[in-house]
């Protein structure tokens, strides 16, 4: 192990709390792991974002804590494709399948990315290729693709209710992101989550919950507040 490598986990040890630790195993965290609170890994983000090495050597330790850490300071120019691709493979920690797919999507192959993952047959994957869009419309929407939305909005409307669990969610997730961030498919999305109607999704022994599309979209554009659902 590297002296920088070290000294990060030893820092992430540190910082680490039981009680944490409980609640990120209750959300589907695997070990091993500290048990790190966000904001405590954000001076750990500023101090080494865009460090590609370290985040890499930090994804290669299996560590949840130093997973999240590294997928914080990856830099997306940086990042490889196949690099991506074999980040995403091994996880089953929903977080993390949302901050890879949140990567892919400030990364130039984003669009091949939702191509390959939305088509998926595994709930990673394709969870994964739904919340890329999501993340997408948010930091980039004018740059999102009209046939990627089309598309998406296609196969939510065709799918949802029959896709594995996390999917669905990351399904829904696109849904209200297409709505909001896209003003000329505002119409086309509301008329999908109407049609949809309540996605169940299971978050275990969580207060975790998907939201209504329809009623996120309206409050969210009513407000002015464009905040992504959770």
């Amino acid at each position: 192990m590297n002296t920088m490598l070290k000294d990060v986990m030893t820092e992430l040890e540190s910082l680490g709390s039981a009680q944490t630790r409980k609640t990120y195993l209750r959300h589907g965290a695997t070990e091993p792991l500290f048990g790190v609170k966000f904001g405590d890994l954000r001076p750990l983000q500023k101090r080494h974002r865009g460090d590609q090495v370290l985040a890499e050597t930090l994804m290669e330790t299996g560590n949840s804590d130093a997973m999240t850490l590294a997928l914080l300071i990856a830099d997306p120019t940086q990042v490889k494709s196949r690099q991506i691709d074999a980040w995403l493979k091994p996880l089953q920690y929903s977080l993390l399948v949302g901050m890879v797919a949140d990567l892919a999507s400030r990364t130039s192959c984003a669009a091949a990315k939702w191509k390959k993952w939305s088509r998926s047959p595994q709930e990673r994957s394709l969870a994964a290729g739904y919340t890329l869009l999501a993340s997408w419309l948010v930091h980039d929407a004018a740059n999102v693709p009209d046939e990627i939305a089309d598309a998406a909005l296609d196969r939510i409307e065709a799918t949802i209710h029959d896709v594995p669990n996390q999917a669905r969610h990351a399904m829904n997730q696109a849904l209200i992101s297409i709505g909001i961030y896209l003003p000329a498919y505002h119409d086309r999305a509301m008329s999908v989550a109407k049609a949809i109607g309540k996605v169940s999704v299971d978050h275990g022994d969580t207060s975790c919950k998907t939201p209504d599309a329809a009623a996120y979209i309206e409050r969210a554009l009513k407000s002015g507040r464009r905040k992504r659902p959770s």
